[in-house]
């Protein structure tokens, strides 16, 4: 078997020689051998995370079982089109989308919009449209383990034809490469969002393990933009994925949200709260369609 030195793979793999010796040490790279004080790496062996993870069949919860069913039949006023709707408008009423909840319905049920008479940014529209897709492929994906690659796609769907891709302002689908004041530097983003997700990917998840992810990722923060709306459906994700209640975070608490990530470390009760609240109203809205752990209607071989 050929070897390469630390130097040599770090140069292939885009990342610092530090980060090579540790996933050494680690054991984190197969058939990696010591001599005389210095490592030895197979050549051709490939950067840890960036394997394909071995997927685990998953039994869908009733939810998400229902989620997929109205999905597949474009079903209207159920639990998927509140998702697609609240999340879309919610999370991107957040990042200063300006379009209303009753537009982002009509956009969601027609492909069609009322027009105001203030002047409408066509971006907004791009945005919410773009989101959808997401939501959707977020759908398809949900028990897929979080890797760079998952999240990045998220970032393409989210991305693709807005007026940032255009005058290429943001990489679509990629990591920054520019320095951010509201996250690590650039070079960082790939050895920490391993790390991050390597940590995560290993634990039994619960809501505070979403919680602590989420504030990670954005103190992360590893695109040029969008950053936020991607933390936020992976929340929806993950605890659909978990069979956790999910929620959305309602733009009117936007201020308590951001204080709950930057607090979150000395004082993760504003989070907590802030989502804890947010999931009652989604609890309500599963209550109020009648829709949470009822299979009846919808048989294994009809919703898998």
């Amino acid at each position: 078997m050929k070897y390469i030195s630390v130097k040599e793979a770090a140069a292939q793999w885009g990342i610092s020689i530090q980060m090579v010796r540790r996933y050494c040490q680690k054991g984190l790279i197969p058939q990696v051998i010591q001599e005389d004080g210095s490592w030895r790496i197979p050549e051709g062996a490939e950067r840890p995370g960036t394997q394909k993870p071995q997927m685990v069949e998953v039994k869908p919860s009733s939810l998400v079982k229902r989620i997929r069913y109205q999905r597949s039949k474009n079903n209207h006023f159920g639990i998927y089109e509140y998702i697609q709707v609240n999340l879309a408008y919610s999370s991107s009423r957040i990042a200063s989308n300006r379009l209303t909840r009753d537009q982002v319905q009509d956009l969601y049920r027609t492909d069609k919009i009322s027009v105001a008479f203030e002047p409408m940014k066509v971006d907004d529209i791009i945005e919410i449209v773009n989101h959808f897709i997401c939501t959707r492929e977020m759908v398809d994906t949900i028990f897929e383990p979080l890797t760079p690659e998952l999240i990045r796609r998220y970032h393409y769907y989210l991305t693709y034809g807005t007026y940032a891709d255009k005058k290429h302002q943001i990489g679509v689908g990629e990591f920054r490469k520019n320095p951010s004041k509201l996250g690590i530097p650039a070079k960082q983003i790939h050895g920490e969002l391993d790390k991050l997700l390597q940590a995560y990917e290993q634990k039994v998840v619960d809501f505070d393990d979403i919680l602590d992810f989420h504030v990670r990722f954005e103190r992360i923060h590893p695109f040029d933009d969008y950053n936020g709306r991607i933390g936020r459906l992976i929340i929806v994700k993950e605890c659909l994925r978990h069979q956790i209640t999910p929620f959305i975070v309602d733009d009117k608490r936007r201020g308590d949200y951001n204080k709950g990530i930057e607090k979150w470390f000395s004082d993760p009760s504003i989070l907590r709260n802030v989502c804890l609240k947010a999931q009652e109203r989604f609890n309500r809205q599963l209550e109020l369609l009648k829709l949470y752990r009822d299979d009846r209607y919808f048989p294994d071989d009809e919703t898998d």
